[in-house]
């Protein structure tokens, strides 16, 4: 269902008796619940459960690589000026040394989903045309971009490789995560073969890492599964989409979470935290994923002796 971070604030001050019924929080006292909000939301994203999608991500093999950097932050900003209907940045009066072909461009005038793919002295094309006009110099963001250009996932789940090329289509093999202990144990990293069988993900800031072996020979495409991440709020406004219960779940969450600084050393009410264990365990019950057990022939998906298992022990057993 829809809600503002206003609507979630509100519910969430009443839950503490320092709102009544049709008021409005001042600017000050929504903003600081507001920052609580956000910092909720960022904490939700670490627990597994308590996310409700599974993002496919999907992206494609470089022959005889095997390491990928992963993840897309904010590399900084830059001034220039835009014409609507053209696709280049103009007046650019100092180029960013981290600026980079693929980053994401945002900035007034400039269309949503615009890239870099082109850079010149005091110019930068964009993949798509201005959608305003700004002749007076105005700040541009833009990314740094990974070899995967996509959100910094914080765990992958599950995924497969998709073979796409010598005249293979649409046949997929699992592709297995593993712990950096049985990555280490690995003991020729590079060992080549037709496709991954195992990867690696080293969850870096700004940027993630992931590792594969074997090292693919030939192209395809990596499909991983990953948790979705849970957005921030920008203004008290700002409308969020959740499935049933969370927003329920969000307003006790947040009540606790501002307990202490209106409270003070007041111990939470029983019912308070009743309310929280209840909506908290719906949401991680809804989001529960039953583990399948696999039921296909080793003779169809491969037997270790034939993967090159022994490499995954360093040869030792």
């Amino acid at each position: 269902m829809s809600a503002t971070a206003l609507d979630i604030i509100k519910g969430a001050l009443k839950r503490i008796n320092e709102l009544a019924a049709g008021e409005t929080p001042d600017d000050d006292m929504a903003m600081d619940a507001l920052y609580v909000l956000n910092d909720l939301l960022d904490s939700l994203s670490n627990e597994h459960l308590a996310c409700y999608n599974r993002v496919e991500n999907i992206f494609n093999l470089v022959s005889g690589q095997n390491i990928y950097t992963v993840g897309n932050p904010v590399g900084g900003t830059f001034l220039g000026t835009v014409v609507q209907g053209s696709n280049v940045i103009s007046g650019v009066t100092a180029i960013p040394a981290n600026l980079a072909v693929g980053g994401s461009l945002s900035g007034s005038g400039i269309a949503s989903g615009a890239t870099v793919t082109a850079i010149g002295t005091n110019t930068v094309t964009m993949s798509a045309n201005a959608i305003a006009t700004y002749s007076v110099l105005f700040p541009v963001t833009f990314t740094t971009p990974g070899n995967i250009p996509i959100q910094r996932p914080l765990r992958v789940l599950t995924g497969f490789t998709r073979l796409t090329t010598s005249g293979i289509s649409q046949v997929d093999y699992p592709l297995r995560p593993i712990s950096v202990d049985q990555w280490n144990a690995i003991g020729l990293k590079n060992q080549p073969g037709p496709w991954p069988r195992v990867m690696y993900y080293d969850a870096a800031w700004p940027l993630a890492t992931m590792y594969f072996f074997p090292n693919p020979s030939q192209g395809g495409e990596v499909h991983l599964w990953t948790d979705n991440l849970f957005s921030d709020f920008v203004s008290l406004n700002t409308p969020i989409e959740l499935p049933q219960g969370y927003e329920r779940f969000l307003k006790v969450a947040l009540a606790i979470e501002l307990w202490p600084e209106y409270k003070g050393e007041k111990p939470v009410p029983d019912s308070l935290a009743g309310q929280y264990r209840v909506a908290k365990t719906a949401v991680k019950s809804l989001n529960s994923q039953i583990q399948s057990v696999a039921t296909y022939d080793n003779a169809i998906a491969g037997r270790a002796k034939n993967d090159a298992g022994w490499v995954l022990h360093g040869g030792f057993l």
